[in-house]
């Protein structure tokens, strides 16, 4: 039997055969807001035309006992895959560009409500570079660096010597808006 908590934050589809449950949109969202990453990945790999590898990733790591939650979010959102994550943790990963779309769509229509929608503008605009394949040219790698470099953490040190003169994009400043949903 679920507790009112968790049935309130679950919906039901009740026109399908199945009559599949899944979480409330914006639940996803406030849960995003407090465990999500959004990150683009540039690594060094001379395979690539422009000698580095590009992927936007979004995940939401979390402990081993709590697979449960990722799995209702993973089925909620029809994408991504779980992977063990060290000893005691996993991580619902989104990297395919179709299924980012997903992920973009969703928080276009269910907006963060904290700091991390900074770097979510950021993330969804270096997606869009990606999504266009402009990252397979220089000057696409470039700008994608530069929103690298304002996201999360900025740039790693191997992309910070490897882009000595690469400028960083300014960072969307963030106004708390109030909280649109109680889930």
């Amino acid at each position: 039997m679920k507790t009112k908590i968790t049935q309130n934050l679950l919906l039901s589809d009740a026109s399908s055969q199945n009559s599949k449950i899944s979480l409330v949109p914006w639940f996803i969202t406030g849960f995003s807001d407090a465990e999500a990453c959004f990150s683009i990945l540039i690594q060094y790999n001379v395979k690539y035309k422009t000698s580095y590898r590009v992927k936007a990733i979004f995940s939401i790591g979390l402990h081993k006992k709590d697979i449960g939650l990722l799995e209702e979010i993973q089925s909620t959102l029809g994408v991504g895959k779980i992977h063990i994550h060290g000893r005691d943790s996993v991580q619902f990963r989104v990297e395919p560009v179709k299924e980012l779309q997903v992920i973009i769509d969703h928080f276009d229509q269910y907006p963060l409500l904290s700091a991390k929608i900074a770097d979510y503008i950021l993330f969804k605009e270096g997606f869009n570079i990606i999504k266009l394949q402009e990252h397979l040219t220089e000057e696409g790698l470039l700008r994608l660096v530069g929103i690298k470099a304002s996201l999360n953490l900025g740039l790693p040190d191997s992309l910070k010597e490897a882009f000595p003169k690469v400028v960083s994009v300014n960072r969307p400043e963030y106004t708390f808006k109030g909280i649109a949903d109680p889930h």
